[in-house]
């Protein structure tokens, strides 16, 4: 029995799936590719699965990951042969290799957004977005736990956003990228990034585009 990461991407209509349809996919996925999963032990045996953190619905994801456990003689290579033979569009496997960090050491993700619209000239939304993190404050509300009870709690956007730029790119479009949280203790959803961003800058997209593109760990470097 040995550990192996598997990477994907989950891309185009595939950023619709949730992450428990997400789960589903991969399970059926192996044992169509017939790759010899370790099942843990009991009364309901199950095949040893472990995912980063969910993406949240409609945002595409670059560099995934899925870590199980394998049985036999079989080799990364056959293993990423065999699923990406059988996985649905949109969700395309990279690789397939023994983990370097644990799950739980994930601290932060990049994402892209890539804003298009035709009201203002790009570069002019680029400023106004970029001006907008030199407010003292960004203020938002995300959901919580208190005990078993869900609450919403106010949250300072100002104190999270790190490596933060705004590009003018062709056609009026405008690509953001920051790095939020996203550990196991503490996350940012981007959703309430960007709704503020464009909120504040009265930006109406014609479409917007979500995009993780890293996930990394404390010390900075990718995870992988």
């Amino acid at each position: 029995m040995r550990d192996v990461r598997i990477r994907f991407s989950k891309t185009g209509v595939a950023k619709y799936i949730s992450h428990l349809d997400l789960m589903r996919c991969f399970s059926r996925a192996f044992v169509r590719a017939k790759i010899p999963l370790w099942y843990t032990e009991g009364f309901n045996p199950r095949p040893y699965l472990n995912f980063t953190s969910p993406l949240s619905l409609g945002v595409e994801g670059l560099r995934e990951c899925v870590d199980i456990r394998v049985e036999g003689d079989i080799t990364d290579g056959e293993i990423v042969a065999r699923l990406s033979a059988v996985m649905p569009p949109d969700i395309a496997i990279g690789s397939a290799a023994p983990p370097n960090h644990k799950m739980n050491a994930i601290e932060a993700s990049r994402y892209a957004f890539t804003i298009e619209q035709h009201a203002v000239p790009a570069e002019e939304l680029a400023e106004a977005l970029r001006k907008n993190t030199e407010r003292p404050h960004l203020p938002v509300y995300k959901m919580a736990k208190r005990g078993k009870e869900k609450v919403q709690k106010e949250i300072d956007l100002k104190e999270y956003l790190a490596d933060f730029s705004a590009e003018a790119g062709e056609n009026g479009t405008v690509t953001v990228r920051v790095t939020l949280p996203s550990s196991p203790q503490f996350g940012v959803n981007p959703k309430l990034f960007i709704d503020r961003f464009l909120t504040d800058t009265g930006t109406v997209p014609d479409r917007l585009r979500m995009v993780r593109e890293e996930l990394f760990v404390s010390d900075g470097q990718p995870f992988c």
